[in-house]
């Protein structure tokens, strides 16, 4: 009997004390003596993304106004079964209960008090979503072992896009991985986007850093910051009068660039309908196009001031030279002498027009016998040198170079349409680049949007940063102001745009009705209205023996129509959207006019 009871009990006295030396090693490792550190750790912390700033200074610290800028910020969740767990109070205090730390949670993220009693009562859901907040006060509230428990905040940033809707399109905005997704968000990514830190230390037995422990830690660089050509209370003024002009005159869609006539920066650019920054990912590709910049379209007669620069330049014609009206004409052989040479609707013309007259009332039969008779070769020329067919190099994301054969390819339906702005598709910004540099005097500057990347300090070291625009002489002086007179009357009761005409300041600008084109043909009733000008025209004296007032700004608008409109012609709907952005232009840059005497009617 002796001799089973030992065979009985030894295995189960040294299965006992296998299950005890087992357990007190994992109670060890695990449970007990947790202030010991077990496990080692390295994270990347991530960097602040740097801000967009607008060219405006702010009165008050004499620093450029943010757009865009990130600030630290914490992300707030709830384990409700955690806090139920937790015994918290406060020294000296009783344990508080679920509900007065819901209702403290409530009252310092600003939610209310049913529901968030309702997700701590909750305990089949862990890690809730509360709130958001940069709130250093809810922070240390939050975060206070003796009146909270259940609740994790995590560290994070928080962009916020002071401006909301507008400039859209300009900044871009970010995705969930804190990248750029469109705009300049997306363009200086890399740079905005900062050094990512490092931390490497140790936790202990539940898996929490033991600060005071840190083996090293490598902070984060915050990201660089751009500063932007663009001005505010214009760009809000741009807004305004477009989405004024969508819905009076019933179109689509809409866009808008300013250029500085002289420097060629962009003051404003806007696309309309737009969308909401801060939640970029949810927008439609489509709707996040920068139409401004990323989408090409027959220009029209816009087109026409081109050809006209092109003939004076060139030596081909003067402002005076006329032209015959008829579209038959024949040459000496009896041959008709133009092949598909557009008409002009219902006007009648007089039987030979001048150059300056065929861009006043925008005559297609001059300008493009004008173009036919200059030859691709001599017009292509000049295209290119305006800057059509190539992008114009500015700093936002999927520029486009628009449409503009090898002149030596042109057929004769061509050479009748292309001086008109038919058969080619420009931007908006290639278009409002070549008339600044007829604003210019003939001298084209790349348009900028960018004014300096530059770090967080101030400092540019380390940033790549861009050089400044390239200028090149597109036509001469003289020719430069040849065109502005001629386009002075344009915006006058005998021109195509008198609804374009500013008190107190001269025009010079033309106006272009495209027909829209869908699978190869253009689309009855369906137009593209623009009109681009430059406000002063730098050729009108405010009194004799007074220089000029120089040209200010170079504004084009386009309206686009999906539907048939009664005001589908850019003198009746751009030109008057043109005009309200231009007399705002005025008033921001304090422009003197150079026509007083209206003034005081």
């Amino acid at each position: 009997m002796r001799g089973e009871e030992f065979r009985f009990w030894t295995p189960v006295v040294l299965l006992a004390a296998l299950a005890a030396f087992t357990g007190q090693k994992l109670a060890r490792a695990h449970l007990s003596d947790v202030s010991e550190p077990r496990y080692g750790f390295e994270r990347e912390t991530r960097a602040l993304r740097g801000g967009i700033y607008d060219s405006t200074k702010d009165p008050a610290t004499g620093g450029n106004i943010p757009l865009v800028k990130s600030s630290v910020c914490w992300e707030y969740r709830l384990d409700p079964v955690a806090m139920t767990n937790a015994r918290v109070r406060v020294k000296g205090g009783k344990p508080r209960t679920v509900e007065a730390m819901a209702r403290t949670i409530s009252q310092t993220l600003g939610l209310d008090y049913a529901e968030t009693l309702s997700m701590c009562r909750n305990t089949s859901k862990r890690y809730q979503l509360l709130k958001t907040s940069g709130d250093r006060r809810a922070h240390d509230i939050l975060t206070n072992r003796s009146l909270m428990a259940g609740v994790i905040a995590e560290e994070t940033d928080e962009r916020r896009y002071f401006e909301e809707n507008r400039l859209a399109h300009v900044l871009g905005g970010v995705n969930a991985q804190g990248d750029g997704s469109c705009g300049i968000e997306q363009k200086f990514n890399s740079q905005l986007k900062g050094t990512p830190g490092r931390i490497k230390g140790v936790k202990d037995g539940r898996g929490r850093e033991i600060v005071e422990k840190r083996q090293s830690i490598i902070p984060p660089v915050r990201g660089a910051d751009v500063y932007l050509t663009v001005n505010r209370h214009l760009q809000y003024e741009v807004e305004k009068s477009l989405a004024a002009g969508l819905a009076e005159y019933g179109a689509e869609s809409g866009w808008c660039v300013v250029l500085d006539a002289r420097s060629g920066a962009v003051l404003a650019m806007a696309t309309l309908p737009g969308f909401d920054p801060s939640k970029a990912g949810r927008a439609r590709e489509e709707d996040k196009v920068n139409k401004a910049v990323a989408f090409t379209y027959e220009p029209g007669s816009v087109m026409k001031t081109i050809t006209a620069c092109a003939a004076i330049d060139s030596g081909f014609a003067s402002p005076d030279t006329l032209f015959s009206t008829d579209r038959q004409e024949k040459d000496a052989a009896g041959r008709f002498k133009y092949y598909k040479l557009p008409g002009d609707g219902s006007h009648v013309w007089e039987p030979r027009m001048s150059l300056r007259d065929a861009i006043v009332h925008s005559c297609n039969i001059v300008m493009g016998k004008i173009g036919f008779d200059m030859g691709p070769a001599k017009l292509g020329e000049y295209m290119k040198k305006f800057g059509f067919g190539a992008k114009t190099g500015i700093e936002l994301p999927g520029e486009e170079c628009g449409i503009v054969r090898d002149p030596s390819k042109w057929d004769l339906a061509t050479r009748s349409r292309a001086a008109i702005g038919q058969g080619i598709s420009v931007t908006a910004i290639q278009m409002a680049s070549a008339y600044q540099a007829i604003a210019n005097d003939g001298v084209r500057i790349a348009p900028r949007i960018v004014a300096k990347v530059a770090g967080a300090a101030g400092a540019t070291g380390g940033v790549e940063v861009e050089g400044p625009p390239a200028a090149e002489r597109v036509i001469s002086a003289s020719a430069s102001v040849k065109a502005r007179e001629m386009m002075l009357a344009v915006a006058s009761k005998e021109g195509t745009a008198r609804r374009a005409a500013l008190h107190g300041y001269s025009v010079a600008g033309k106006t272009g009705t495209a027909q829209k084109a869908r699978g190869g043909s253009y689309v009855p009733g369906l137009y593209r209205a623009t009109f681009c000008g430059i406000v002063p025209s730098g050729v009108v004296a405010p009194e004799a023996g007074v220089a000029p007032v120089p040209p200010r700004i170079v504004a084009l608008v386009t309206l686009d129509f999906e539907e048939r409109r009664k005001y589908h012609q850019g003198g009746n709907s751009a030109a008057p959207v043109f005009k309200n952005i231009a007399q705002e232009a005025m008033r921001i840059f304090e422009v003197p006019p150079d026509r007083p005497d209206e003034l005081l009617d």
